[in-house]
């Protein structure tokens, strides 16, 4: 996969509508925080031209206990789960399209879901761990 398949601008958009105002946080915690870290990720993958960050799975901040407006969480994952290339089974959790979709289903649920390269297959997932916010996405993500 190469990075001209991911559009990050349009990504990067939507990802900074779910960044909380300086009177909302008050000091930017910027890598330390979930949308603060994906704007981290986005920069540097466009940056570098690289569509894969090392270890980036791994640096996902999970002590993010900040409360995000889920629609813009929800668009946002959205956006994300629509550029998914669906690798299946040549998924990559350092890939930037899912280091993203970690940030910001920790910020959505809390937690992280399992991925095995499939959009479809995640919203099935997210649809059985939270119903309501998994319909939210499953609907959107069919409009779109």
């Amino acid at each position: 996969m190469s990075a001209s398949n991911i559009d990050i601008a349009k990504i990067n958009q939507v990802v900074q509508k779910c960044c909380k105002t300086t009177e909302e946080c008050s000091k930017c915690a910027q890598g330390k925080c979930l949308i603060g870290f994906a704007k981290i990720a986005l920069e540097y993958a466009e940056k570098k031209n690289v569509v894969s960050i090392a270890k980036g799975g791994s640096l996902v901040p999970t002590g993010d206990y900040k409360i995000y407006y889920q629609e813009d969480l929800i668009n946002a994952l959205v956006e994300v789960l629509s550029q998914c290339q669906d690798c299946q089974d040549n998924h990559e959790n350092d890939c930037i399209i899912n280091i993203i979709r970690m940030s910001l289903e920790t910020a959505l649920l809390g937690e992280n879901i399992p991925y095995e390269g499939s959009a479809f297959g995640y919203l099935m997932q997210v649809l059985k761990k939270d119903s309501t916010i998994g319909q939210k996405l499953l609907d959107k993500f069919k409009n779109k």
